[in-house]
């Protein structure tokens, strides 16, 4: 138990350590973001309770930026895009109130006024919290069941269109924007080597 309770502080203390370098201090390499800069933040291997305590202090120092009036916005990027995979692990559904999805919800609801814009990856839209889903934009559907497709999340689309989404193939997508009146279907070109005409 002690040995346990140890290892787990030295683990804290090294990731502590490493949000202060990285990602905290408005002088890490988070804070001095610039303009076509592309940073990715590999947090697969560390524990999911880690994983959410880096992915919320991004979405605070990334916020803090841009919103607080002391910083000096001439040298950030115009827009910071945020992608981040399964976002219903850290704004679930299920759970009505806890930091990280306070801080989700921030710039869900209030983050493109600023030029901060999230983007959320999950396999099951209906799990994730119902503000962050409400105030998405754009809604991007790749092929779902009829179960995940009877979720409320999904009341916004018609019956057909539902009805396609189940058959959708692989590459095509649904993809629903307020300038549309109804969900356009895309589909990604083959890849240059699957392409006809190519040798």
């Amino acid at each position: 138990m002690t040995l346990r309770y140890h290892r787990e502080s030295v683990r804290r203390k090294q990731l502590s350590d490493l949000e202060r370098k990285m990602f905290l201090e408005k002088d890490g390499k988070i804070g001095r973001i610039r303009g076509g800069e592309t940073i990715v933040v590999d947090i697969a291997r560390v524990t999911d309770e880690e994983q959410t305590l880096v992915f919320g202090d991004i979405l605070r120092t990334i916020y803090s930026l841009y919103a607080e009036e002391d910083t000096d916005r001439e040298e950030l990027p115009e827009k910071v895009i945020i992608f981040v995979d399964e976002l219903n692990k850290y704004a679930p559904a299920r759970e009505k109130e806890s930091p990280i999805i306070e801080q989700i919800m921030d710039i869900a609801e209030r983050g493109r006024s600023l030029g901060v814009i999230l983007f959320g990856a999950e396999q099951f839209m209906s799990a994730v919290h119902d503000r962050v889903v409400g105030n998405c934009s754009t809604l991007i559907i790749g092929r779902s069941s009829s179960a995940e497709l009877s979720s409320p999340v999904y009341r916004f689309l018609d019956p057909a269109v539902k009805a396609n989404i189940t058959r959708l193939q692989k590459g095509e997508l649904v993809i629903s924007h307020p300038i549309f009146r109804q969900p356009l279907k895309l589909m990604f070109p083959k890849p240059a080597y699957l392409q006809e005409g190519t040798e």
